[in-house]
């Protein structure tokens, strides 16, 4: 009975429906494409439809490149002039003497095309390691380019006879030190030689040198 009632009452909303949406229907039109669209705005306009993505593109071969500037080429340093420098040479005869000590000579030659000015020799006498003795030629003197000279200074006979007979080692020697500056040298500037060796008696009469070092550092 109630199923029964349930069916009607279904069937009479549906019959209902129809006739409320049957003649909205008939106005619909049959072709939607003369249809007015809506209005586009001006932002929609501007935007593109496709997105775009920028890709590097290597060169290829047989495409030349654009020229690029060559770096600028680096000045080479200065080439560094000769120093000034002493050396030790054999002799057939002792050094000469002058009041108990030994003129010892050694050899000074400047190589360099500029005279060497404030020029300034110290030799220091060494025995068993210590300094015995030290003496300075004084002011400074000059040497000018490209000469080469004898220079001595006085080492007392009692030490110099005991470094011809000493051991060799680096306790035992005769330390020449030369400071100086060329003459195109800044106002200040100091240049260095020093040299180390070791007398070395040589038959019959004569002197010979064992060299142990030579350096072009300042010493402080």
């Amino acid at each position: 009975m109630l199923s029964a009632v349930g069916k009607l009452f279904a069937a009479a909303i549906i019959g209902f429906m129809l006739a409320w949406l049957g003649p909205m229907c008939a106005r619909l039109p049959a072709d939607f494409s003369n249809m007015p669209q809506p209005p586009v705005s001006a932002a929609a306009e501007a935007a593109p439809s496709v997105s775009t993505v920028a890709f590097a593109v290597p060169v290829t071969a047989g495409v030349v490149a654009a020229p690029v500037a060559a770096p600028a080429p680096v000045a080479a340093p200065a080439a560094e002039r000769p120093p000034l420098t002493v050396a030790t040479y054999r002799s057939r005869k002792m050094f000469p003497v002058e009041n108990g000590k030994y003129i010892v000579s050694v050899l000074r030659e400047n190589k360099a095309a500029a005279r060497a000015v404030g020029v300034v020799m110290t030799l220091a006498s060494r025995l068993n390691g210590d300094v015995v003795e030290r003496v300075s030629s004084g002011p400074g003197q000059s040497l000018a380019a490209g000469t080469t000279s004898y220079f001595g200074l006085a080492v007392s006979t009692v030490v110099f006879d005991s470094l011809l007979d000493a051991p060799e080692g680096p306790g035992n020697a005769l330390e020449w030190t030369v400071t100086y500056r060329f003459q195109d040298d800044e106002p200040g500037a100091k240049r260095c030689y020093w040299l180390k060796a070791l007398p070395r008696r040589h038959a019959p009469e004569g002197l010979a040198w064992r060299a142990l070092g030579e350096s072009l550092a300042c010493v402080k």
